[in-house]
């Protein structure tokens, strides 16, 4: 697989995973799997940085940051503390070398009927 980042444009990556039926609407209701970056950590829609022809690649940009990533920043999980989100949150953790394996725990919010996502970074002692 030739892998091609439209958020950073590196050409390394984590891991490719699926997203299942999570999104219905446009852009996602055709992706089907994201990969995850090595350098900038934001999961991409498979469609826009796997083979992708280098020759594409100004017009899969612009499709990413005008119609993908406005989407994603909506759906990313957030810290309810500090406000960083996920990929801001792996990459501290990396650079840190704090292993990663978990990096939210969920709390209840009577006043949303939800939990709040609390990240490693605010909280370790949380993750030991």
């Amino acid at each position: 697989m030739q892998y091609l980042c439209p958020n950073c444009g590196s050409n390394d990556y984590l891991a490719k995973h699926s997203i299942g039926k999570k999104f219905t609407q446009l852009p996602y209701s055709n992706v089907n799997s994201e990969i995850q970056c090595a350098k900038c950590f934001i999961d991409i829609p498979s469609n826009l940085c796997e083979n992708i022809n280098p020759k594409d690649f100004d017009l899969v940009k612009k499709a990413w940051f005008e119609e993908y990533k406005p989407v994603h920043l909506k759906h990313a999980p957030r810290c309810s503390k500090c406000s960083r989100v996920y990929w801001e949150i792996e990459k501290f953790l990396l650079e840190n070398n704090i292993n990663t394996k978990d990096i939210f725990y969920q709390t209840y919010n009577p006043q949303k009927g939800a939990g709040n996502l609390v990240c490693k970074i605010c909280d370790p002692t949380a993750f030991k």
